[in-house]
């Protein structure tokens, strides 16, 4: 059964293209109209034309794929960009702009076609067109997931416990790592550890030599990428409470666990053994219990003005690879710089500032494999 809203999945290139000019289509005033010409060439794939009141308006040469991956649309801004040079030093009188169309076009990929000013159309309706000459701007929201995914396709985003585990063993080990190596320290089975690697590399997160290991990885992007596919507060059971005396007394309470396991602090507390923004207004932590830990510390639930958030943590990633600072029991610098991306607040810009010193420091942080 196709998706509600979206019909069945295009099966060609000419499916992706006829679904996504009727999206475009569909945006448009009724004195507007598109035209599609196939064209099939080495250099472009098609030409959509804009027409208002039957009179041209505007031309698109259009580069059309099933999928593209960040890796695909990172080389096809490269070859349209040769286009148009070439083009320009020919002194070509065909004023085309570029375009690409595909089937679906997860939201990342959408912002660095924006970023690059780059138009561009899927199948669902993800449209963005950006024409200086003449002055034309249209931008409409479709999907924002697949919904011609299935069971079994390959990765498309960073959700779930194998992503969670296999970005911060990214982010926590210098390469080179094999890939049995990263789903050894990651605690991945094998088949969901090639998964995620193909779909990194795909990404441009992370480069890899032909069948051997992983030479690099993006990872102050692979943990931005992370905080936004799952965030603290959407992928945790979260409980807020109030520290009457704030979070100096919290501190204090904390350092008097006889249990430290029982807990791990991250946000705001557990960046500031490497880079203090600003005096801590809200305390996040994890804790496999939540009420016993809140109980023991003495703190009183509220539904509004919560100071303390205590998590019970979907991943059991969060307890990997922490830290005691100060008598305190922190998460990783890469678990809280993604919880600090993704959280409430300020969190977002103490989490960009956590990064940049992490950047800056990557000895102080990140490890080198046992062997």
């Amino acid at each position: 059964m196709p998706p509600d809203g979206y019909g069945p999945e295009p099966a060609s290139e000419r499916d992706v293209m006829l679904q996504a000019s009727r999206r475009l289509q569909a945006t448009l005033p009724a004195d507007w109209s598109v035209k599609v010409v196939t064209i099939t060439g080495d250099e472009e794939n098609a030409r959509l034309e804009l027409k208002r009141f039957d009179s041209p308006v505007l031309t698109f040469r259009v580069e059309i794929k099933r999928t593209i991956t960040r890796a695909s649309a990172l080389f096809l801004l490269g070859k349209q960009r040769y286009i148009f040079e070439r083009l320009a030093r020919q002194e070509s009188e065909d004023r085309a702009q570029g375009m690409l169309a595909t089937r679906y076009l997860s939201p990342p990929i959408q912002d660095l076609l924006r970023e690059r000013g780059v138009s561009y159309i899927d199948a669902t309706g993800n449209i963005f067109l950006n024409s200086q000459d003449p002055l034309v701007f249209i931008s409409e929201r479709g999907a924002n997931a697949d919904p011609w995914r299935s069971a079994g396709r390959p990765t498309t985003s960073l959700k779930g416990l194998p992503a969670a585990l296999m970005v911060r063993a990214l982010a926590d080990y210098a390469p080179p790592l094999t890939v049995p190596e990263l789903a050894k320290v990651a605690g991945t089975s094998m088949g969901a550890a090639y998964r995620l690697v193909e779909y990194l590399t795909n990404e441009s997160l992370i480069t890899r030599e032909d069948r051997g290991p992983i030479t690099t990885a993006d990872w102050p992007e692979l943990l931005r990428r992370w905080s936004q596919d799952a965030r603290f507060l959407d992928t945790n059971r979260t409980h807020g409470y109030l520290e009457p005396r704030g979070i100096s007394a919290l501190t204090t309470k904390l350092r008097e666990l006889s249990d430290a396991q029982s807990y791990a602090v991250s946000g705001s507390l557990a960046a500031q053994p490497y880079a203090p923004y600003a005096e801590p207004r809200l305390a996040l932590l994890y804790s496999t219990d939540p009420e016993v830990l809140a109980e023991r510390l003495g703190l009183r639930p509220v539904e509004s003005g919560a100071n303390v958030i205590v998590a019970s943590p979907r991943s059991p990633v969060v307890f990997d690879r922490t830290t005691t600072w100060q008598g305190i029991k922190i998460v990783a610098p890469s678990q809280a710089a993604a919880d600090l991306l993704g959280g409430p607040g300020r969190n977002p810009s103490e989490g960009a500032f956590l990064l940049e010193w992490m950047e800056e420091n990557p000895d102080a942080w990140r490890r080198e494999l046992d062997r």
